[in-house]
């Protein structure tokens, strides 16, 4: 990890602290940001460190069932393709750690089994009616907020307040003030040191990454230094090496802040006017390919953010009826359209 702005030493600190304990840990932190790094530094420093460190992506598996049976195992016959038992994370990692990244991605059945686990020190197999010791320490991280999904009933609460009892916020690129500096010339002499070269950015360059505010933290700077890199054909690295991939990314991020807004207004502002209802302003506009996915997730976004996650709250808002809470959901998992679905 590479860096000195106070943020990051204090995350540093507080990761070398909770290193000590034996608790569940929560990393959260944007995109790009590094989390892993201090997952895998809580590990290192910990007592656990001679014992297995398994890191499961949650993301990754569709099927809670499959997940479930990732992490706690299954016995044969648990379900179709269950040809043999099968020993889960848990009792592999036995003694170790755990490392639960994309933790907001858990199905709501296997938080429950994680929460025994955490618990109780118990695990239960798919397919199983008899509970297993396990001495496992567990360590998850999200780029999610967490919060909206408990009222949402897509994370559990206990388990979340489980989870958060020791607590790691890795910052932002854009909050550790010159860090990114330090870590261009670092990734810089790295890949000159892989390449044979000697290729450095110009002054020009550098106040042009000094203005910039990397949405996608650390992440996207090493792929700026590697555009920049093979872009170049000199030993100077100039804005315009880069500026395209920068400009790529900036732009995107602006369009998901830009308020919706057609040829009769914005549809969520004539919502809440009373100008219609969820089947005129935002279904009929959807079906017609006149909304995209991503406006449609941004306005029922500021809408939960008023209803602090109630998607019944939504209803008067919305000019919907309470016997239209189920067509209203349907529709909305149907078109996968709830927001950070």
């Amino acid at each position: 990890m590479i860096g000195t702005h106070e943020s990051v030493i204090g995350a540093l600190e507080r990761a070398a602290r909770f290193a000590e304990a034996d608790g569940p840990v929560l990393v959260t932190g944007e995109t790009g940001t590094g989390k892993e790094l201090f997952v895998r530094a809580i590990y290192l420093l910990s007592r656990r460190n001679r014992r297995p460190f398994i890191a499961v992506n949650c993301a990754q598996f569709h099927d809670g069932q499959l997940l479930a049976s990732e992490l706690f195992g299954h016995r044969k016959g648990a379900f179709t393709g269950a040809a043999a038992d099968h020993k889960g994370v848990f009792e592999e990692a036995s003694g170790g750690v755990v490392f639960l990244d994309e933790i907001g991605e858990l199905a709501v059945p296997a938080q429950a089994m994680l929460l025994r686990a955490l618990g109780e020190g118990e695990i239960v197999p798919v397919g199983s009616a008899q509970a297993r010791r396990v001495d496992v320490r567990v360590i998850a991280a999200t780029s999610r907020d967490l919060r909206p999904m408990m009222s949402t009933g897509r994370f559990r609460e206990d388990l979340y307040f489980r989870l958060r009892h020791l607590h790691l916020r890795v910052p932002p690129l854009r909050e550790r003030g010159d860090d990114w500096r330090i870590i261009l010339q670092h990734y810089l002499h790295t890949v000159n040191a892989r390449e044979g070269c000697a290729k450095r950015y110009s002054a020009a360059a550098m106040r042009r990454l000094a203005q910039y505010d990397w949405p996608g933290n650390v992440r996207e700077l090493r792929s700026l230094i590697d555009t920049g890199f093979y872009m170049s054909d000199g030993v100077t690295i100039e804005a315009e090496h880069f500026i395209e991939a920068m400009e790529e990314v900036a732009r995107t991020d602006s369009l998901c802040r830009i308020p919706i807004l057609r040829d009769g207004g914005d549809p969520y502002s004539r919502l809440l006017e009373g100008e219609g209802t969820f089947w005129e302003l935002v279904h009929a506009p959807y079906m017609a390919r006149e909304l995209s996915r991503a406006e449609v997730r941004r306005l029922l976004d500021r809408g939960l953010t008023l209803t602090r996650g109630s998607y019944k709250k939504l209803l008067p808002m919305f000019g919907l009826g309470e016997r239209e809470y189920l067509k209203f959901m349907d529709f909305l998992r149907h078109h996968d359209l709830k927001p950070g679905g």
